[in-house]
């Protein structure tokens, strides 16, 4: 009987020591989730600028209209054409997002506006670098500057 008291008692301690740390794991896991989801999004809007016909000059107006935006809200990101919503992608509870580095664009050329986009849960954080040619990346380091 003592035997089986201090066996439930050394399981209690090491389930107690056990349970913080699967949260924060979960916590991470879900962070990476979603840092990658938002570099895929990312990469997915690039595609179609970077590939779209130049627009006569006469037109500018008519297609700054209808060109895809990708707009950052702290705790959303979503894709519009004009005045329409593409997408909207809600971040769970409890994980917020930065930015630097102003609006995110891409340009026919390839190359894009440099800026950091920081998802942060709890203490943990994750940074999705755009750099000036265009490339998305997750990091678990900030950018050097």
């Amino acid at each position: 009987m003592i035997g089986l008291l201090v066996s439930v008692f050394f399981v209690s301690v090491v389930a107690a020591g056990a349970v913080p740390r699967l949260v924060g794991m979960e916590r991470t896991m879900r962070l990476d989730r979603e840092a990658a989801r938002l570099a895929a999004e990312l990469m997915r809007y690039r595609e179609p600028i970077m590939t779209r016909q130049p627009i006569h000059q006469d037109f500018v107006g008519v297609a700054s209209e209808v060109e895809p935006k990708f707009e950052l809200l702290p705790d959303s990101y979503r894709i519009r054409e004009g005045m329409k919503a593409q997408a909207v992608y809600k971040l769970p509870s409890g994980m917020q997002m930065s930015w630097s580095g102003g609006e995110v664009q891409f340009r026919m050329t390839g190359n894009a506006q440099p800026m950091t986009i920081y998802l942060k849960a709890g203490k943990e954080m994750r940074y999705v670098i755009i750099d000036r040619v265009g490339r998305v990346r997750v990091s678990l380091t900030p950018p050097e500057d």
